[in-house]
């Protein structure tokens, strides 16, 4: 796992929405308190993923996706962001945002491409 520094957090998202956008998205949902997992979205259409605050005071990651129903998915509060490679050339096939409430795994088709992140902080865990 390649962990994204925070203060790159606005730069990496803009980078998905330039190199992702449109591409699959699964996104997952798993409970910090039950550690129950939920499907928020399967095969849907990458719209967006945007960074930043929440009633002026609170960070937030908002997806956004299109398939068979609209999707917004709001992550409050994010703590960390990991990549997950795929053993594919050092590409990664998902990513996963840590928050106070739980855990956002959101995974592409295409996958993310080592070089479309060389604007953002990635560092080994």
């Amino acid at each position: 796992m390649k962990e994204i520094k925070s203060q790159d957090w606005n730069t990496f998202c803009q980078q998905m929405n330039q190199f992702e956008h449109g591409a699959t998205v699964d996104i997952q949902w798993i409970d910090r308190a039950t550690n129950q997992e939920r499907s928020i979205a399967e095969s849907a259409e990458l719209e967006e993923i945007t960074f930043g605050a929440h009633n002026g005071c609170s960070d937030q990651i908002v997806v956004r996706a299109s398939g068979q129903r609209e999707t917004r998915h709001e992550i409050l509060e994010p703590i960390r962001i990991f990549l997950r490679e795929s053993g594919d050339g050092g590409s990664y096939n998902a990513m996963a945002v840590e928050s106070e409430e739980g855990t956002t795994i959101l995974r592409f088709h295409p996958v993310i491409h080592p070089e479309w992140l060389q604007k953002v902080g990635v560092e080994a865990r």
